[in-house]
């Protein structure tokens, strides 16, 4: 191999790998993760309860066992399983005709090793072409724990709007 090619190979696999890294980081797979469970939570039209199952998995797989949820307005503070969070995001998405659940912006903060501090502003429309349509931003944070190579949400903390609104 000539010296010219060489440069090219050991460039390439160092953009690889800085690709890889970065990919891989616990950042990146953080925001992945609140991505996918964002269209997860969407709807477009009436699902059949195979449906809902598959999309709840993930959702359900992401809760630690026991998640704190709290709403600083009114006062709620409670530790929460992911059978009760699942049940509370079905009856939530029932009472609507179509829902779109998109994050606009995403901090993701690993103050030490195994945690991370999330913040999120949360844009969410429903009923498309209803009269109870609604567009809404939210601020919502997280904190997450890093369990077996696998981060889990410990604690949400959710604006009341988003609780006891729609």
């Amino acid at each position: 191999m000539n010296k010219k090619s060489m440069i090219v190979v050991v460039v390439l696999l160092a953009g690889i790998t800085g690709w890889l890294l970065h990919h891989t980081s616990d950042k990146e797979v953080i925001k992945r993760t609140f991505s996918s469970i964002a269209v997860a939570l969407g709807k477009e039209a009436e699902e059949s309860p195979i449906q809902l199952v598959l999309k709840m998995m993930p959702v359900k797989d992401f809760i630690a066992p026991a998640c704190e949820v709290i709403v600083p307005e009114s006062n709620y503070h409670e530790v929460l399983y992911p059978d009760l969070v699942i049940r509370y995001l079905i009856i939530y998405r029932s009472r609507q005709a179509n829902l779109q659940v998109a994050i606009d912006k995403i901090l993701v903060d690993i103050p030490g090793k195994g945690s991370a501090e999330v913040s999120i502003l949360v844009h969410i429309s429903a009923n498309r072409n209803q009269p109870d349509f609604f567009d809404e931003v939210y601020q919502v944070k997280f904190s997450l724990q890093k369990d077996k190579k696998k981060w889990r949400l410990h604690q949400a903390t959710l604006p009341d709007a988003l609780v006891h609104g729609h």
